[in-house]
């Protein structure tokens, strides 16, 4: 069974899954900063880095969290909040910018998706134009907004991490009648090396019959480039112009340097996948040159038997069609020559009867 699915995109419908290329996820998030400008940057960045979609976050702050969650003290990222509230309101675009914005990311040849945290986010995302709703891991356990992005029957990435089986098994009974990639994640940020688990992608992939990927949150690419041999349809890691920059997610995110580097590693690695069965026609001069015939040792003269002690096996091969390989020594021994065999040379088919 092929597991792929179908996703409607700004440039029609696109496949995705086992024997397709992996897709590259440019995560910019909230990194933008409340910038358009600077999201325009980043989303431009990702392009040259070899990303194939780029992402935003959408909330509701009201409609996301209790007040006295988000107007609580937040002391992550002082310089843009004094709490989640004032962070997360500062930090949100408006509908023309998701719109400029995903016009653009299409001008330059990608997809443009968003995390939706909330059944308003959803609505305003769909009314940007955007067909690839990503569910974040913090989404998994939210029945009404999974429930709502089924009823649309929208494309979609889910991601699940910080989740028990039974919470992934419900939110993907769910959302099953989408187009659906999981991608496998760990809510650890950075994830640990020995956390990283990415045997879990064949795992998920047996489990729920359906495209799989990795949401990566560790430091460096290597487990991310791993992860493309592991048959991940998607990979998606966070993107910034810089670690440096004040942020939310800015220091757990890849550079486009670092992107790039992914990419390349990925595309290589790519071209080393699949099932070779038999012979391959540029393995031919190898084979030819210096795999073994059945060879006589001695002369042997037309009309005797051919008995083991008057072979050897000694290269080159050359057309395995006209000669005896090294395998068919039994079929040689017993036989008769038909003509006057030379010394130190291949048995010949038509030789012997």
């Amino acid at each position: 069974m092929s597991l792929r699915t179908t996703f409607t995109t700004g440039f029609g419908d696109i496949e995705i899954g086992e024997g397709l290329p992996t897709h590259l996820i440019a995560e910019i998030g909230l990194n933008h900063n409340g910038s358009v400008e600077l999201a325009q940057q980043m989303i431009h960045a990702a392009a040259l880095s070899g990303a194939s979609f780029v992402k935003l976050q959408k909330r509701s702050p009201a409609d996301l969290a209790v007040a006295a969650f988000i107007d609580a003290p937040f002391e992550k990222c002082p310089a843009l909040g004094k709490t989640q509230r004032a962070v997360r309101q500062r930090l949100e675009l408006n509908l023309n910018a998701y719109i400029q914005l995903r016009e653009y990311a299409e001008s330059l040849g990608m997809i443009f998706c968003a995390s939706a945290f909330d059944i308003p986010s959803l609505e305003f995302l769909l009314e940007a134009g955007i067909t690839v709703i990503k569910v974040a891991s913090h989404s998994v356990t939210n029945g009404p907004l999974l429930e709502k992005i089924a009823a649309y029957h929208v494309s979609t990435i889910c991601s699940i991490g910080g989740t028990t089986i039974e919470e992934r098994d419900r939110a993907i009974e769910i959302l099953k009648g989408n187009p659906l990639v999981i991608l496998h994640c760990v809510s650890a940020y950075p994830t640990p090396d020995t956390l990283v688990k990415l045997d879990t992608i064949p795992y998920l992939r047996e489990r729920y019959g359906v495209p799989v990927g990795f949401s990566s949150h560790e430091e460096g690419i290597e487990f991310s480039v791993a992860s493309s041999l592991l048959g991940a349809a998607m990979i998606e890691r966070h993107f910034t112009l810089n670690r440096s920059m004040v942020g939310l997610d800015q220091t757990i995110s890849l550079e486009p340097h670092e992107f790039g580097e992914m990419a390349r590693r990925i595309r290589r690695l790519q071209k080393g996948r699949g099932i070779t069965t038999g012979l391959m026609a540029e393995e031919g001069a190898a084979k030819y040159n210096y795999h073994v015939a059945v060879c006589s040792i001695d002369a042997i003269a037309k009309g005797t038997t051919i008995t083991a002690s008057m072979l050897a096996c000694k290269q080159p091969l050359g057309d395995p069609h006209k000669f005896f390989t090294g395998m068919e020594m039994a079929l040689v021994v017993g036989k008769v020559a038909c003509e006057d065999i030379s010394a130190d040379t291949p048995i010949a088919r038509v030789l012997i009867k």
